[in-house]
């Protein structure tokens, strides 16, 4: 990732540098517009073509690492006596839904974004229920099960909310029916 996008800076910072210098060589009347077309008459069209094709996926790629890695790369941190810890989203995410489908047989499917605010961590679950459930203790349960780890695993204090929205309700016809395990108990 890092020598990609050292490559596409160099890229764009050379096509800027060539671009800006021959706008200052227009505006300095160093050049004519005349001199300049007699320049591009000399290019052929197609690699015109060509390198602007070039230039504009690479620019589109290069965004989309941006984004995924800022994605990736978020984070809560706090102070330990040891110094700052920095505790990734996605890792909150998948530990969530690993302990929610472990616990809480009701699940059939969950899927969590974490986002951190200013008034302390934000979660979004997307649930998926089985049936024979009964549908607010469930999210009652879900709730509670991932405020007590937030708290006594991570160290999260400040939780601003935990929302539980439904997705949708599963029978067991015709599904894989939910596994009995021995469920995993913090204390």
């Amino acid at each position: 990732m890092k020598i990609f996008s050292r490559i596409v800076a160099w890229i764009y910072g050379l096509t800027s540098l060539i671009v800006a210098f021959f706008c200052l060589a227009l505006w300095a009347k160093m050049l004519s517009l005349e001199q300049l077309q007699l320049h591009l008459e000399r290019i052929d069209l197609t690699t015109i073509g060509i390198i602007g094709t070039s230039l504009i996926i690479l620019g589109m790629l290069w965004l989309l690492f941006i984004v995924d890695y800022l994605h990736k790369s978020r984070a809560i941190s706090f102070d330990n006596p040891g110094g700052e810890v920095k505790v990734a989203l996605s890792a909150i995410e998948d530990f969530i839904v690993k302990r929610v489908l472990a616990q809480i047989k009701a699940v059939k499917r969950i899927t969590t974004k974490a986002f951190a605010t200013a008034k302390g961590l934000k979660l979004i679950n997307r649930v998926v229920l089985w049936s024979d459930n009964e549908i607010p203790g469930t999210c009652g349960a879900i709730q509670d099960l991932i405020k007590k780890y937030l708290q006594d695993i991570v160290g999260v204090e400040r939780i601003s909310v935990i929302k539980v929205y439904v997705r949708g309700i599963s029978t067991h016809i015709g599904e894989e029916e939910p596994k009995e395990e021995e469920p995993i108990i913090y204390e």
